[in-house]
């Protein structure tokens, strides 16, 4: 062999490895590319699962807010601002469930599958008559058509996720209760001349609404400037107890005001010696006090009233002022399949053309869930048939539950409703709403959180009615468990409470049929 032509062989031999090699490290680039594009973001904890169930299992899927977290209060951390910046899809709820999701609204890669993004049925016809007897023939839907399934009842303890057994979430229900570990329940700020001032807790029906209460008043104007220190003050063991006729000034120290039980009212005399705002920090609300008078005075006994305070005029701390929607669409399951297929529709755009087969498990995924949200809702329906036709009401808290309400055939009270906003726990409103609770025949109070609000214990005192056992999880999923899972124990927790009686085995094959999609 020549040498000349040993060298073009060694040359075509290098180039030809080059070329092999730039080839393999194009297809590695691209498919890493491909990886990371595929990345998908579900800002709620709720539509993280949702998505999950219709994604392909291939596909990573990244819950941003944690189940711990109040999606209402939340704040969007400089991590999480550039995990979503990162992401190939973003979809939420919206800001009617999570104001803090707002400015990534405009974002094309955002994707909104809540109240604002589906067509709500206002009527729900396709509903008409769920709790009557006409589907009692379907009473074992669930469990008859999947028997495949009664193997997996793991899920029974999906029923059993009361808030006592994750004392971190004890709060969660409780939006007034939102600031920090719920130090304070209620803040306000006066504008107060130097003077003194009479500050009372009476009697509401022979008791006080706790024998004790722990207050702290800053010399200070703004609230959240003083949350902060309030609330250390508050949860601090350093602090001074004070008795009826004791004397309370603006200091750096939490006072424990104990209540003479003795007499129908017990008051301090709050004294200012300098001019200027104030805040106080109650660890209730002071209007749960009230009986026949405003809770602060002055010396002439002319009503004093805040400048400001948290819960605005009263009322409610939490944002469930959602600018006129109502955003808990969820609890009505043909509406968790719009969100479905929502999502779908846009999963389905990121898949090529050509890549059929995808385009093809993509759908038969969303199918299933389909599948799994109608046998969710026949099986509400046959639950809800159970329960005694004149007490089919819901009394809760919030306004969340009336899409569920709607759906199968329950009246869905909201006490804020009736409270309003300007004095929620004054005698004079609590008194309406007692009357109208008992105008309702109403059976059962149900809780957001455990222990119940105050207000719920509060108006389970003073009409004898009970409060259910279990809370009912209104703003999303439980601690643990799926979309399905909190469906169930929301169904469950409603009839039985209201004299029905839940079939939660066939509730919870559900629930497992669920989890086979979610895996990853």
């Amino acid at each position: 062999m020549k040498a000349g032509s040993g060298n073009a062989s060694v040359a075509k031999l290098l180039l030809g490895s080059s070329l092999s090699a730039s080839f393999v490290f194009a297809i590695g680039a691209n498919q890493a590319a491909q990886a990371n594009s595929k990345t998908i973001i579900a800002v709620e904890p709720l539509t993280c699962d949702l998505v999950s169930a219709i994604a392909l299992p291939s596909t990573p899927v990244t819950c941003l807010i944690d189940r711990k977290q109040d999606v209402h209060d939340v704040k969007i951390t400089p991590r999480q601002a550039q995990t979503l910046k990162s992401a190939n899809q973003v979809f939420t709820l919206g800001s009617e469930m999570t104001p803090a999701i707002k400015n990534w609204l405009d974002n094309p890669k955002t994707v909104v599958v809540g109240v604002s993004a589906i067509e709500i049925d206002e009527h729900h016809d396709d509903h008409d008559d769920h709790s009557t007897a006409k589907h009692d023939d379907h009473d074992d839907h669930s469990a008859v058509k999947h028997d495949d399934h009664d193997d997996h009842d793991d899920h029974d303890d999906h029923d059993d996720h009361s808030a006592a057994k994750h004392d971190d979430h004890d709060d969660h229900d409780d939006h007034g209760d939102s600031h920090g570990d719920g130090s304070f329940e209620w803040a306000g700020v006066f504008d107060l001349s130097a003077g003194t001032y009479k500050w009372s807790f009476a009697k509401v029906d022979g008791d006080y609404a706790d024998p004790a209460m722990k207050m702290v008043i800053l010399k200070s104007g703004d609230i959240e400037a003083s949350e902060e220190l309030a609330e250390e003050l508050l949860e601090s063991k350093n602090s001074e107890v004070k008795r009826n006729n004791d004397k309370l000034v603006a200091q750096e120290k939490a006072y424990v005001l104990t209540f003479n039980e003795r007499k129908d009212s017990t008051t301090f005399t709050v004294e200012i010696k300098k001019a200027g705002k104030y805040a106080f920090f109650t660890e209730h609300m002071p209007f749960e006090f009230e009986a026949d008078e405003h809770f602060f005075k002055d010396v002439s006994g002319d009503d004093v009233e805040p400048i400001a305070q948290v819960p605005e005029e009263g009322g409610d701390h939490h944002h469930h002022d959602h600018g006129g929607l109502d955003p808990h669409i969820w609890h009505d399951p043909h509406n968790i399949i719009k969100m479905g297929n929502v999502i779908s529709k846009n999963l389905n755009k990121k898949i090529s053309f050509f890549d059929r087969e995808t385009k093809k498990v993509l759908k038969e995924r969303t199918q299933s869930v389909n599948s799994i949200l109608e046998d969710l809702d026949q099986w509400t329906q046959n639950q809800v048939a159970t329960i005694p036709s004149d007490q089919r009401k819901i009394v809760s808290k919030h306004k969340a539950m009336e899409y569920y309400g709607d759906a199968f055939g329950l009246k869905a009270i909201s006490l804020l409703d009736f409270l309003g906003h300007s004095s929620s726990l004054r005698p004079q409103t609590i008194s309406a709403v007692i009357a109208e609770l008992k105008k309702e025949n109403v059976k059962v109070l149900f809780a957001e959180q455990q222990p119940p609000s105050k207000l719920l214990r509060n108006l389970s005192r003073q009409t004898s009615t009970p409060i259910a056992k279990q809370q009912i999880f209104v703003d999303g999923l439980m601690p643990t468990g799926n979309t399905i899972s909190v469906a169930v124990h929301n169904t469950c927790t409603i009839v039985n409470s209201l004299g029905g009686s839940c079939n939660k085995k066939a509730g919870n094959q559900l629930a497992n049929r669920w989890d086979t999609l979610t895996k990853r």
